[in-house]
Formats: structure tokens, sequence, C-alpha cells
């Protein structure tokens, strides 16, 4: 009667274990823009169609200081091409660089995929530019980073 219940026991926990992994299917990313100063990469933006549906993936290069021998870490966010999702984000990003909105008070912050994300001025060596940050980090882009990340340039 033990080894019985031992048995079922054993068969339900490998049950178990066993769907705990479910595979996804593979999907084609096309790439849109693609920053790679110097050799490495700092950020691409790629989407996804799905019938009806779009998703983007903006992956970025951290620049968050994490001490002189840390990796570079990169972060992501995901969101869907919902009410033109994808031309608000890039109007959000280029406001920062028209006359009215040059004040270093200028910032925004919403809501991304499942992401908050929060704008605001960021001097470069180049110039001008915007510091996009989440919580997992943050990257600094100029006009033409942003252009050439949209496809616009």
């Amino acid at each position: 009667m033990i080894r019985i219940i031992l048995c079922v026991l054993c068969v339900t926990i490998f049950h178990i274990a066993a769907a705990q992994i479910t595979m996804a299917e593979k999907v084609e990313w096309k790439t849109i823009g693609k920053l790679k100063p110097l050799g490495s990469t700092k950020a691409t933006l790629e989407y996804h169609a799905s019938g009806r549906d779009t998703t983007y993936l903006l992956f970025m290069k951290d620049f968050t200081k994490r001490g002189e021998k840390a990796e570079t870490q990169f972060f992501s966010i995901k969101f869907k091409g919902i009410d033109n999702t994808f031309e608000t984000l890039y109007s959000l990003l280029k406001s920062f660089f028209l006359d009215e909105n040059r004040r270093n008070s200028y910032t925004q912050s919403f809501r991304l995929g499942n992401q908050m994300v929060y704008l605001q001025h960021y001097v470069l060596v180049t110039g001008r530019g915007v510091k996009l940050s989440t919580n997992d980090g943050y990257i600094t882009l100029s006009e033409g980073d942003i252009d050439k990340l949209f496809g616009k340039k």
C-alpha cells in the first residue's frame, strides 16, 4: 500500500515539475534601427507583426555606473503598437529638442508596456540629449540617435 502511494506521489511530482516549462514558438524580430557606436551595441529597436498586432522591443545598454570591473548590463522595454504607441514614443523623445521645451525643467513620465519611463534633459559631449530611465537602468540619446533608432534617418 505504501509503495502504491509512493509511486502515485512520485508520478504526480514529476508531472507537476515537467509542466513548469512551456516552450514558446520562435519569433522573427525585424530591426527598425540600431545604434552601434565604436562596435558596441548601444540600443536596438525591433518589431514583430502577428496578424493585426505589432509588438516592439526596445533593447538598451544600461549606462548606470557599477564599478570599474562590472560587466556591461542591458535592459529592455517591450510594448504593443496599440493607439500609435510607436509614433507617440518617437514624438515624446523628439519633443525635448523643440525650442519651447529646451528648459531643463521639462520632463515626461509615462507607462510604456509594463515599465514606467522617465524622460529628462541630459547634456552630452556632442550637445543636448535625452535621458531615458526605468527601474532597470538608463540610457542617453542624442536627437540623431533617436532618428536612427526609429528608422527616420
